[in-house]
């Protein structure tokens, strides 16, 4: 797809994907049943991303409050503000959906953590970077202002019911304006939020390719 054509469904608030269209709305207010501990650290009105079919396809309400913790930084990673196994983001899947490696999510409310994954035979070519969201559900998460250790967060996502860690691929904001939704060069649709005062780019449709 030519970048103007992009750039125009955009701005219309949908985005042509491989024949589809996905689309974002504003305004979702947080459920009632988020802990108090989550509501602290997290916008009061998320983002509604809809599938071509018209269906909430997730909910995102993305960090507010200031990291704590140094970020980090080294071979693959391209996020720079932000500490590992920091929370970034609560996300609801009202109709349930799939992960990154196509990995089944059960519909409920989700803690969105950041990692890496690690840099071993078996993660070579899962994509151009180390840099990924794993999903908690929420009443598994029992201290959201905590960085949580990889292998902690490895045994936090593993009760989601997949083998493997539950993730959601994070890219480099393409817009500093944020909402913003656009397609990747591997026909992904990303939308780019606000994390603490830093554009970061959701994959909210896609899968890896391995």
């Amino acid at each position: 797809m030519p970048r103007a054509t992009a750039i125009c469904a955009v701005l219309a608030l949908a985005l042509p994907l491989a024949g589809v269209d996905f689309s974002t709305q504003p305004g979702a207010p947080l459920p009632d049943d988020v802990p108090d501990s989550v509501k602290a650290l997290v916008r009061a009105e998320g983002i509604v991303v809809k599938s071509p079919d018209g269906k909430v396809s997730a909910e995102y309400w993305t960090r507010q409050a200031p990291f704590q913790g140094d970020p980090v930084s080294g071979n693959g990673i391209r996020m720079k503000t932000i500490p590992e196994g920091a929370l970034i983001a609560l996300v609801n899947f009202p109709n349930g959906g799939s992960d990154y490696r196509e990995q089944s999510i059960p519909a409920g409310l989700y803690t969105l953590r950041y990692s890496l994954h690690p840099e071993d035979g078996n993660h070579m070519g899962v994509a151009a970077s180390r840099d990924f969201g794993v999903l908690t559900p929420v009443a598994q998460d029992a201290d959201p202002a905590k960085n949580i250790p990889f292998k902690e967060l490895v045994a936090m996502t593993k009760t989601v019911g997949n083998a493997h860690p539950t993730i959601v691929r994070l890219e480099m904001a393409e817009s500093s304006e944020t909402p913003h939704l656009w397609q990747d060069d591997a026909e992904h649709s990303v939308l780019d939020l606000d994390v603490a005062g830093e554009p970061v780019g959701f994959v909210v449709h896609g899968h890896s390719e391995e």
